[in-house]
């Protein structure tokens, strides 16, 4: 009986020459397939973190769209007051157009008929003035048959009294 070993001894020359290169290649492969996992996680990390940023992304994108919105409602809404203020004051203005325009042919006929008036007044004071005229000139010829009978009655009266 072996009290200090139960295994036989290690032959190295046998182990260097025949189960060394299986366990280097066996070595190799395990390498070769920690890294592959190591990048697996790697890319499983990186594709944790890419998410966290996306969901960071997509609830900005969010707020911003929410902020847009708001602001496009608001704008919206004050875009519908101050239609609403230029359709009143177009109904206003059209109104003071039809005001004007029924207060224009007013004066127009107002002015026409002041002419009329004005026309009828010149022609009766042309009219006048032409009777006028001819009765000035009635009345100088008058004046100067007058004038010449008087002129004749005093040649006679003078020729009498001399």
């Amino acid at each position: 009986m072996q009290v200090s070993n139960d295994t036989p001894a290690l032959n190295y020359v046998e182990y260097f020459t025949k189960q060394l290169p299986v366990d280097l290649a066996n070595m190799a492969m395990l390498r070769d397939e920690l890294a592959v996992r190591q990048g697996a996680l790697s890319a499983a990390q990186d594709a944790i973190t890419d998410r966290a940023k996306a969901a960071q992304e997509l609830a900005t994108a969010r707020d911003q769209a929410a902020a847009m919105v708001a602001s496009a409602k608001d704008r919206e809404e004050k875009s519908k007051a101050v239609a609403a203020s230029l359709k009143v004051d177009q109904d206003n203005l059209a109104g003071s157009i039809k005001e004007f325009e029924a207060a224009s042919a007013a004066r127009e006929t107002a002015l026409s008929v002041r002419e009329k008036t004005s026309d009828t007044r010149e022609m009766h004071q042309q009219t006048t003035q032409d009777d006028l005229d001819a009765k000035e000139a009635k009345l100088f010829a008058d004046q100067a048959a007058l004038d010449a009978r008087v002129k004749a009655f005093q040649a006679k009266v003078a020729a009498l009294s001399a």
